[in-house]
């Protein structure tokens, strides 16, 4: 039986194959085989960024309209900064699950994490999102 992938958003965005929308399955490949690499190229904007700043750079699409916060890339209303960061982080991590297990993804780097929240904890500390 082979590793099933799901995206923690309706939208995955993948810096390392380009590539932005519902088909997890596309990523998971370059997943597990990235190799990082100095500059990024963000699939909803096509700007080159460095690495380290890929989610900073996410930041952007994002439209504040009242108390909410309407992501870019997938189209979410979010209630608060705090609620919009956290959406985010999540369009960038993958879960795999395999034997039995998930698995998270940075798909930032490619590196895998056993629990949700350290792959997050990942984004804020390797990736400078706050």
């Amino acid at each position: 039986m082979g590793a099933v992938a799901k995206a923690l958003t309706k939208v995955v965005v993948c810096p390392l194959c380009d590539y932005m929308g519902e088909d997890v399955n596309k990523v998971v490949d370059a997943i597990t085989k990235a190799v990082p690499r100095p500059k990024l190229r963000c699939p909803k904007c096509g700007a080159e960024v460095d690495a380290n700043s890929f989610v900073t750079h996410m930041r952007k699409h994002g439209r504040v309209g009242g108390k909410t916060i309407t992501c870019d890339i997938c189209g979410a209303k979010l209630n608060g900064e705090g609620a919009f960061l956290r959406h985010m982080k999540e369009h960038l991590i993958v879960s795999v699950r395999r034997n039995g297990m998930d698995v998270y993804y940075c798909l930032v780097c490619g590196q895998e994490f056993i629990t949700r929240n350290s792959a997050i904890t990942h984004l804020i500390k390797r990736h400078s999102l706050e």
